[in-house]
């Protein structure tokens, strides 16, 4: 190692920090010698659980390493890529139980799995799951155990006297939101990646508006599970044109993948103004509300014929329909929201449990089914590369969070494509 010259250890270094933060962690612990060597690379990936306190560490620490480049002429650390995790800030977040986290953070025994499941169900009917993230490494999990433990002890000694304020009115404190908008603007000129998540098990509200300046060298956007993403941008007066403030925001964004809460299709026309170059669009979790899909590309949605339905009231309901409000003739295609869009990617949602009447519910499934299928024919006719994936599972989000932190560590560690490894 002393014999390499630096820009070729800086580089190995850069190559290893590609885990999100674990190695770059062991290699500032490594000797004195190996930290300084390794500062710039560090930060190359970094995956942040932006708790109060989690964020305010962070960013004392990347503040003072960005420090030493002004005073005593070293390189900047540059955070490359970037996995934010925010607690969602809906003002109706629980107290968490301790023995919520003590019978779910580690696996059980097989001969226990059952047992350990049954008691976290009762549980969680009356503890709000999303208090604290369960997705990350065993690792991380367990300190994140520890810790929370030592608060709750320390809490319990001092009685009614703890001047431990609740995290719900630390979430809403405005030094919280500046921390934060302070932190993205400290990473937005470096940035390459970026994934954006509400809630460390369910989506809900962030409320913070991180999207404050200009991010030049973002490629690739992921927001997951954030139910109104226009809270992540500054507000717009009305009056005024949005795109003469927004449109520069992203101009480097090539793939977007948007992962909508509770079926919220995002307001694609919005995002077109903040990022008019993307190429790569992918849609998890979307069933029906073709339409903004439709003007992404630039066609028209082709009429579905409807299947008869298992319900004769459906059936005669539909034909009066028809008869009453005939079809409209095809209008010409509107002007594509994305023109340089070359590879749409639509995962459906998963299928509805059984049940309903005269199991409506599937059937409506069905057909959403069938209008995506020729809806993509419409793309593919129009020169546009157009996937469905298979449905979302129905499984816990927990599953699904981890699905998506490993397609960002593929393309991080430029090992897969990720989520866009159906792009040819």
């Amino acid at each position: 190692m002393d014999t390499l010259p630096l820009e070729t250890l800086q580089r190995i270094f850069t190559l290893a920090c590609t885990d999100g933060g674990l190695t770059g962690n062991a290699l500032s612990l490594t000797s004195k010698s190996v930290r300084a060597a390794s500062r710039t690379a560090r930060f190359h990936t970094v995956s942040l659980i932006a708790n109060p306190r989690r964020l305010s560490s962070f960013l004392a620490l990347y503040e003072r390493e960005c420090k030493l480049e002004t005073e005593g002429g070293r390189d900047k650390p540059h955070v490359r890529h970037l996995y934010a995790t925010f607690p969602r800030i809906d003002g109706s977040r629980q107290r968490p139980r301790l023995a919520y986290y003590t019978s779910s953070l580690s696996p059980p025994p097989r001969r226990r799995r059952k047992d350990r499941q049954r008691r976290n169900y009762r549980v969680s009917e009356s503890v709000d799951s999303d208090s604290e993230p369960d997705s990350l490494s065993d690792e991380q999990l367990d300190l994140y155990q520890l810790e929370y433990e030592v608060g709750m002890i320390l809490e319990e000694a001092a009685g009614s006297r703890g001047r431990r304020p609740r995290e719900d009115t630390v979430l809403s404190d405005p030094s919280y939101h500046d921390a934060a908008r302070r932190l993205f603007q400290l990473v937005a000129p470096d940035l390459w990646t970026l994934v954006l998540q509400s809630g460390f098990r369910y989506g809900g509200t962030l409320g913070i508006s991180l999207f404050t300046i200009p991010f030049p060298a973002l490629r690739s956007l992921t927001v997951v599970e954030i139910s109104n993403p226009n809270s992540l941008f500054p507000d717009v007066d009305s009056s005024a044109d949005p795109s003469a403030s927004q449109e520069s925001l992203f101009p480097a964004l090539t793939h977007l993948h948007l992962l909508p809460y509770d079926h919220d299709f995002q307001l694609l026309d919005k995002w077109a103004i903040r990022a008019p170059h993307v190429t790569h669009l992918r849609v998890s979790g979307q069933t029906g509300d073709l339409d903004q899909l439709a003007r992404a590309v630039g066609v028209t949605r082709p009429p579905v014929p409807r299947g008869r339905h298992p319900s004769p009231i459906v059936n005669v309901w539909r034909t009066l329909s028809e008869q009453l409000h005939p079809p409209a003739p095809p209008r010409p295609p509107p002007p594509a929201l994305f023109p340089q869009l070359q590879c749409l990617l639509v995962q459906p949602g998963s299928p509805p449990p059984p049940g309903g009447f005269c199991g409506t519910p599937f059937v409506e499934y069905d057909q959403a089914l069938r209008e995506l299928s020729r809806f993509l024919e419409t793309c593919r006719a129009a020169g546009k590369q157009a996937v469905a994936l298979s449905p979302r599972k129905r499984m816990n989000s927990r599953k699904y969070l981890e699905e998506v932190r490993k397609d960002w560590l593929e393309v991080v560690s430029e090992t897969g494509a990720g989520a866009w490894a159906h792009c040819v």
